[in-house]
């Protein structure tokens, strides 16, 4: 049988592929990790023609296991840091005279996204519930603007990766085997989301209408990462909701209530500007639906707290004066009002 052989190189290239993973990590077990990169790879048979390949696994590990020292809690959605953690260790020389603990270096978690927002929500938890989600959500919001901000203004590096997580998290909510309807109850991936509803509301709700109205949805998870890292002040909403409804051709309702599921419990324990944000993607969502009773009262809810709320200012654009059923649609186009 002929052998494989698996240069460190290759074991680096492994874990920067498994970064983009967004996997969930938990502090103390690499080589559990290690399991992890390997198969996200596909590269259990690679490793197993190696000479010895639980060899391969312990060299994994000990590439992983200086990183993960620096670890201070769960970390949802953590791998791509990790991966990061990982090439800055391998490849950045050490300065002269440095602190040889993990606790010293510079680039540690917590000195790039803080203590895991988990734990501390998990710590102030006083029973077997757990914290509650607008606890989750708060603390999340804590350390997103705790980790972000320095003296040169806020981090790209902590929006990006809170955008991408957000994005993962959203994928993996929408295929829950929940019933249409029915709230997930995944409190870390909810607060994710409800912190980039909140500091990048106009992208965020960009993904979330087109994951769940365009034609070719469930989206692949590239394009969600590439619509949610848009600027929001480059959202254009008139022509996103021209390409994603079709007043002719009622959106997927169970699409739809599936999305609902993630946006109401989010909606409930968010903040209130988030709640109102949400309430106007949704308008947008239920329009798309052919609900034009209940598109018309969450828009003007929205616009009551918010006038500069685009989504919701876009649904009313596109339903009829209040006592004029014959303005709005017609025919499949939009009448101006």
């Amino acid at each position: 049988m002929h052998e494989t052989e698996i240069t460190r190189d290759t074991l680096l290239e492994w874990i920067e592929r498994w970064g983009e993973s967004y996997d969930d990590i938990r502090p103390g077990d690499p080589m559990s990790v290690a399991n992890r990169v390997v198969e996200y790879n596909d590269a259990e048979q690679a490793v197993e023609s190696a000479a010895d390949p639980n060899a391969v696994y312990r060299n994994l590990a000990s590439i992983i296991e200086p990183a993960m020292r620096s670890m201070d809690g769960f970390f949802p959605a953590g791998s791509r840091w990790l991966a990061g953690e990982v090439e800055r260790l391998e490849y950045e020389p050490a300065e002269e005279g440095a602190d040889s603990d993990a606790s010293g270096r510079e680039g540690t978690v917590a000195d790039m996204l803080g203590t895991s927002f988990m734990v501390r929500a998990e710590a102030s938890a006083d029973d077997r519930d757990g914290p509650s989600l607008d606890t989750v959500v708060t603390a999340a919001s804590n350390e997103y603007l705790n980790s972000g901000m320095d003296a040169d203004g806020f981090s790209d590096y902590v929006r990006s990766t809170w955008r991408d997580a957000a994005a993962y998290d959203w994928m993996r909510m929408m295929e829950e085997p929940r019933s249409p309807g029915e709230w997930s109850n995944d409190s870390a991936r909810l607060a994710v989301l409800a912190v980039m509803m909140r500091f990048a509301p106009e992208s965020t709700a960009m993904m979330i209408a087109s994951d769940v109205l365009d034609p070719n949805a469930p989206l692949p998870l590239d394009r969600l990462r590439g619509l949610i890292n848009t600027r929001d002040d480059l959202v254009d909403t008139d022509r996103l909701f021209d390409r994603l409804i079709d007043p002719s051709e009622p959106a997927d309702p169970k699409r739809i209530a599936m999305a609902m599921g993630i946006l109401d419990p989010v909606e409930a324990n968010a903040p209130t500007e988030v709640g109102y944000r949400i309430a106007g993607l949704k308008s947008m969502l239920l329009l798309a639906a052919g609900d034009e009773l209940n598109a018309r009262r969450l828009a003007e809810e929205s616009i009551g707290y918010d006038a500069s709320d685009r989504y919701a200012s876009s649904t009313l654009d596109r339903l009829p004066e209040a006592g004029n059923p014959d303005e709005g649609w017609s025919d499949g186009s939009r009448l101006c009002r």
